[in-house]
Parts: structure tokens; sequence; C-alpha cells
């Protein structure tokens, strides 16, 4: 027989950090989980852990979702092992131990269950040496990264004698649940760690050689050439130098042939740093160390800790000024200043490394970029860095710097001139045994909003929107902004857009419209920038038109005759929950960090979100019959605070998304999901009619008023921060007309919300918040 083909039940065996990240990965599928460790307090206590609501980095979507774990002894496995289509071994990386366990595992498993090790680098072959031929059959490495709910990459491993059925399964099942996998070989630390650690060690023997602090180092190894901000330093603290060093001697240890192999003797900067307990955050300091809300660094040369620089360095403000990260590492590395010769030989070393490793630890280039860019959250991978320098001016540098030029380089330099070749819907790349250039796999369900503007399926388009023929009837609004791409704020463009939108239904009899994007996220809010201006100018009836426009352009979204579907993901505020609000029905990615925060700007949503929001708050209730009290403060609380959701499954329980909406674990599938779910709601749609609203009333705000002041006498709020709410308070309790037995229109609602955001931007308090907000991306707490 095969090994199993479904999982309705896994064990994972280990509670500590990655095995308790996992077993959180499974629960948020919904999969009921058995989490085991050496005794039942150690699990229990782990799992705690991972249902606290003040999780530092929450690894549930929502606590509500620990119920699907279910803490165990060890001890307990003869017992209910059995029960698990899947166990996954997560325990310490000691290759004694790890033997033991697997032979506790078959000794107590089903038969034809599947079984995984998560290990960052021993070799899988090993593990099962002296195990049954059904978990030979049945079992596979998997290496997850941490944190295991953000950073994507699983990496699969499998071993001589697993089932080709077992690994396509696992693909398919790890991409559906919102993974990217890599097929890996069972050499030391696999992929992404093997090039990962050599780059990291690199940069400590670069940091030495140039002479560079640690705040330079990480400020020129993060954002400026693709990597995120955790940099190197900072991901070292975070990952554990004990770690680090760990891994980085398994390396030396077992590639006796590696060309580097030198580098992976034990460096010593990190040998003291184990030594003297700087584990990093584990420990509570690292290269970095927390005090307060003090950010220090380590000074190396002095061995102590100082308030960490700020770093600022023309070669990274000429590479800001880049949008791609092509063009922006091309910037770091092509100058003769000291930035530029580190930034330009620790990419072009760790591209050379990666090279040579193509057909050794992986079949193919594209897997070893793949599994860089996915495991470490990086823009680009090393080798296709090579193509944004150009392959022959990188070989030019590699012999300027005295380094060996790989052989597969030089054979694609002279035959095809780069390791990829893209387009907008397409992506090949050089394959070793062809020697030439194959497509890349990609899933061909999935909707490329790219592959359609590359069909032609443009219908209009501005700086910071289009709207897009998603075929079969349904009609695509992109918020997408040429100008802040990251962030895709709402303006003027993307207001004229959404009511162009209806011209393209009524002209082309589209049945359908879908409002979302593929970038980052899907709307961070308003663009205010342009608001402080106009503040500024004290144009308070171009902000009161502004406001109107984006309250009409979001209820004409709600009162829509067709089915309207907003697909949100990334971070959704402000501006971009209140469009979000505005729709019939929500696909939303998994990972949603929601909220109407206008508050940290010193203002209130001005584009009908609190009508939208309290609107569902009482629609939703209906049947609780709970009076307009209990919706107005729910949505005051969520407004005044400006919480935003730590998932979509938070924003189910704060209220943003409805029980009904849907969430996507797969981003990939976000707009096929969304077409489909818009395209099905087509017969039989009624449009929605504006409905009076019975609010609080004044009685209602009086008491709110005066809890307020209670909370500014006891400084639990500062002083406009209680203005602001007051401003609140008095729109959602619906004004002057309103009472819990007269109700109000939504019209008169809109006045009130949209006067109640003027007058906010005209308080110079509201303003100092807005700039502070532009200058250090914080709230300003005035």
């Amino acid at each position: 027989m095969s090994p199993i083909k479904t999982i309705n039940h896994v064990a994972v065996i280990g509670s500590g950090v990655m095995g308790g990240g996992i077993a959180a990965f499974f629960a948020n599928q919904g999969i009921t989980c058995d989490m085991y460790d050496i005794e039942l307090d150690i699990a229990a206590a782990n799992l705690k852990k991972l249902a606290d609501p003040k999780a530092k980095i929450p690894l549930l979507y929502t606590p509500r979702l620990a119920k699907k774990i279910t803490p165990r002894s060890n001890s307990d496995m003869a017992e209910h092992l059995h029960k698990a289509d899947m166990v996954v071994e997560v325990v310490p990386e000691i290759q004694d131990l790890k033997d033991k366990m697997m032979a506790q595992i078959d000794a107590s498993r089903k038969p034809d269950s599947m079984i995984v090790t998560n290990t960052s680098g021993l070799s899988v072959n090993r593990m099962i040496a002296n195990v049954s031929d059904n978990m030979k059959k049945c079992f596979a490495g998997t290496h997850y990264f941490n944190p295991v709910r953000y950073l994507p990459l699983v990496e699969i491993i499998p071993a001589a004698t697993t089932d080709s059925e077992m690994v396509a399964f696992l693909q398919s099942f790890f991409t559906q649940a919102g993974k990217k996998t890599i097929i890996c070989r069972d050499t030391p630390n696999f992929v992404a760690n093997r090039v990962g650690v050599y780059s990291l060690m690199k940069t400590l023997a670069l940091m030495e050689k140039y002479n560079f602090d640690v705040e330079t180092v990480d400020a020129i190894t993060g954002p400026p050439i693709g990597n995120p901000k955790t940099a190197t330093l900072r991901l070292c603290d975070l990952v554990g130098n004990d770690t680090t060093l760990h891994v980085a001697q398994n390396l030396y240890d077992n590639c006796p042939e590696d060309k580097e192999r030198d580098l992976y003797k034990c460096p010593p900067i990190l040998a003291r740093m184990v030594e003297d307990k700087m584990l990093g955050q584990k420990s509570g300091k690292g290269f970095y160390r927390k005090e307060g809300r003090k950010i220090l660094a380590l000074d190396i040369k002095s061995w102590e800790y100082k308030p960490a620089k700020k770093i600022k360095l023309d070669e990274i403000k000429v590479a800001r000024s880049y949008q791609k990260i092509e063009d922006r590492l091309y910037q770091m590395v092509k100058g003769d200043s000291p930035i530029h010769k580190f930034c330009r030989e620790i990419t072009l070393s760790t591209a050379a490394y990666a090279i040579d490793l193509v057909g050794e630890i992986a079949e193919d280039v594209l897997t070893i970029d793949n599994g860089m860019k996915w495991g470490f959250n990086r823009e680009i991978g090393p080798i296709e860095a090579l193509d944004a320098i150009g392959l022959d001016r990188s070989m030019e540098w590699m012999r300027a710097a005295g380094m060996s030029v790989p052989n597969l380089l030089q054979e694609v330099a002279s035959t095809t001139g780069s390791f990829y070749k893209k387009s907008a819907s397409s992506k090949s790349f050089f394959d070793i045994e062809k020697k030439s250039f194959v497509s890349a796999p990609k899933n061909n369900n999935a909707i490329s909003i790219a592959a359609l503007k590359h069909k032609g399926n443009i219908l209009r388009e501005n700086v910071s929107a289009r709207l897009i023929d998603l075929e079969d009837g349904a009609l695509l609004l992109e918020i997408d902004s040429r100008m802040v791409p990251t962030m895709n704020p709402i303006d003027e463009f993307v207001v004229s857009m959404m009511e162009q939108a209806f011209e393209e239904i009524a002209a082309k009899k589209f049945s359908c419209l879908v409002v979302s994007n593929q970038n980052a996220n899907f709307c961070a809010g308003a663009n205010i920038q342009l608001l402080l201006e106009l503040c500024k100018e004290k144009k308070w009836d171009a902000i009161r038109d502004m406001s109107k426009a984006f309250q009409d352009a979001n209820m004409r979204l709600h009162y829509a005759s067709v089915p309207v579907v907003v697909a949100p993901h990334g971070m959704t505020l402000g501006g971009g929950m209140e469009v979000t609000l505005a729709g019939h029905k929500r696909v939303s990615a998994a990972e949603l960090y929601g909220g109407l925060v206008e508050v940290g700007v010193g203002l209130l949503p001005g584009g009908a979100g609190n009508l939208l929001l309290i609107k569902q708050f009482i629609n939703n209730m209906a049947s609780q019959r709970p009076g307009p009290v209990v919706p107005t403060m729910k949505a005051l609380e969520l407004i005044a605070y400006g919480k935003v959701s730590s998932s979509a499954h938070d924003a189910m329980s704060k209220g943003f998304l409805n029980r009904d909406d849907i969430i996507v674990l797969d981003k990939d599938m976000q707009i096929q999901k969304a077409k489909e779910v818009a395209l099905e709601m087509v017969d039989g749609f009624e449009a929605k009619k504006p409905q009076d609203l019975l609010l609080a009333g004044r009685g209602s705000f009086y008491v709110i008023e005066e809890n307020l002041k209670g909370l500014l006498r006891a400084h639990q709020v500062p002083p406009h921060g209680a203005f602001i709410a007051t401003k609140m308070a008095h729109v959602l309790t619906g004004g002057e007309r309103a009472n819990p037995a007269t109700p109000i229109s939504e019209d008169y609602f809109l006045e009130l919300e949209r006067e109640a955001f003027v007058e906010l931007c005209s308080e110079p308090k509201s303003q100092e918040r807005i700039v502070h907000m532009l200058k250090t991306k914080k709230p300003l707490l005035n």
C-alpha cells in the first residue's frame, strides 16, 4: 500500500519553539493535533504560550485555535500515536536522540501513516537505517523555517526509500496550506541553510575585514540589497547565536570537500558570544540588547552595549530612490566606496558559492534561488542577483576581487547570457542538463494579474488603479499605486477608478466586480501626505469634497447592482478597510492585518467606514436583539483604539469580517477564489438597499463623554486622544437627531462622519499626529 493521502489528525513530537510552531501550523488549518514532550507539564506550558493572546509573535491565527491542540507526554505514544495520519518528529538535533525517537515512533505508529522529521541539516537517510520497511517507504524530511507561520518555505527531503506519491502529496498539501516548497537532496543543511549560513559567515568575515560596526552591517545587508529588515546580525539574534554556531559546525564536520569549509570554523565572535551566553533573543542579549524601550548595539571592540546608532549613508539613500530590487542592488554594488565593496563582495561570493552547488544540493538554479527567497524572505535569489548585475560584469568583478569564477557561470554567460528569462506572464531558467531555458513550474489554476495585463486585458488605468477583464463576465478593480506599490494608498485616482468600474459594468455587461491586487499589501490607508498639504493650506472644502467622493464611491460599491467581492490581504488599514467593509462578500488571505486606524493620525474614518462597520454590527446582531448601544460600543472600541487584526480569523472575531466570509490559505489562489465566489453570487443576486439606523443617541453619548473625562483625569488616555474619541462617539451615537426610538438616515450619518473628519483635520494636534506618522511611521500619543 501507499502512504496515507489525507491528514485529519497529526502528532507533533516536541513542543519547543519549532514543535509548537508546527503544531500551530496544523491547528491553523483546522487539523487536530497531539503535541508531545518529555513531560506533560512541558507540553501544556508550551501550549499555553501558543494560546497567549499577547504573544509577541502569534503563531496561531487566533488563540481559539489552541483547542485543536492536545498536550501529551511521550509516555502516551503507545496509546495515542496510532491515531495520527502524520507524525512530525521535532526533537533536538542530536543524532542518537533522533535514532531513539524513530524506533519509538515505528513501534507505535499505524501502518502507512506518514512520518516526517523536521531537521535543519541531519541526514534523513541515516535516521531510518534501522526502522521497518513500511516506515522507510512512508518517511521523508521536512524543514520548516522559523517562525513557521510567517516564513513560507518548507524544504522537502525525500529519503532514497520514500514513496514518490508521498512526495507529491506533501508538495500539494503544503501549497494548499499557503507554503512554498522545494525538493532538496539529502546533503548537510540542505539548500536554504547551506547557502544562507555561508552568506552569514561570509558577512561576519567581511565585517572584520572592513572594520564595520554592528549597525552598519545590518543597515547595508537589509532592504538595500533585497533582504528583510532583520538583515544579518538581527537575524542571528532571532535564530540564536548558539544555533547559528551549531549549524555552521555541522557544515564544517560534514562537508570536507567544500571549497569554503574553513569559513565554517568556529568564528571567534560567535564563540565568545555563546560562551558569554549572548545567544540573542532567547537570552535577552546578542548583537543587540533591549533596555526598556531603548535598543542597544554591541560594540565589538569594547564588548559593551551602546545606544544603537541610526545609520545614514549616501549609498543607501541613492539605492532607496529605486523601486525595483534589481536596480537597488546594482546601485549598492557598483561603486568604489567601502560600502559598495562590502556589498559587491558578499553578493558575488554568495552567488558563486550557490552556483557551485547546483547539481549537488538541488537540481537547478531555480530551487536554490527560491529556497533563499522563501526561507529568508529575500526579494532576490543569489543567482538571480548576477542577472541584475550582468553576467560579464559579475565575472569581471569576481576576477578583480580574486575569486574563482564558477564554470557554470562562464558557460551560461557565453551561451544564453543570463540564468533567467522573464516576462510578465512567464519565467524560465537555465537547465544544467538540457543546456537551455526551461519553464518554471506554475499553478495553472491560479489567476495572475500580471499575465492578464500582458494578455491585453487592461480596460482603463491611471497611476493608482486599473480595471482589468477577469474574463467570464468578471471585472477586476486593481488598487495598485505606481508611486507607493507596497502600500497602495487611497487617493483621488483610486476613487475615480472605483466610479469608472460601474461605467465598464454598464457598457460591457460585466456580471460581477472583484476588488484586490497581488502586491505585498492590499491598501495601507489614505494618502495622508496630500491630506496634510490641504490642511496646511486650510482647504477645508477640498477636504470635505475628498471625503464625500470616497464615501460616495464606497457606498456605490455597497449598493451595486452586481455582486462586489473584495479580496484583502496583508496590511488593510484605514481606507483599505473601508473599501473592504463596502463589499458584499470578502475573500481574505489568512494573513490579514486590518483595521480602521485613523486615530493614529488624529482622525476618524472619512470614507463611510463608521457607517459600514456599525451597520455590519447592527445586522449581524439583529437576531440577538441587543439594542442600539451594544453595536455602538463595539464599533467605538475598534475605531477609537485603532485595533488591528492579527489574521483573517482574528478579523472575524473582531467583527471586520463576517462569519460567512471566506479565508484563503494559499494567497496565490486568492483572486481565482474571489472570482469564483463573485460569479456564484450572480444568479439571484439582489442589491442592498439603504436602511434607516436606530442608534444609541445623545444619552449614550453623554455617558461615553463622561467616561472619557474620567479616563483623561486618570491619565489613561492622552488629551487629544480623548477629544478624537468624543468626536467618534458623536458620530457613532447618531448626532443630535438620533435616539433609540427615532431612526436616522444613512445620508445624515455620512454627513456627521464627513463633518467630524473635516473638523479633526483642522485641529493642530491632529496635524501633529499626521506629521509624526509621516516622519517616524509610528503614532503620536498627544
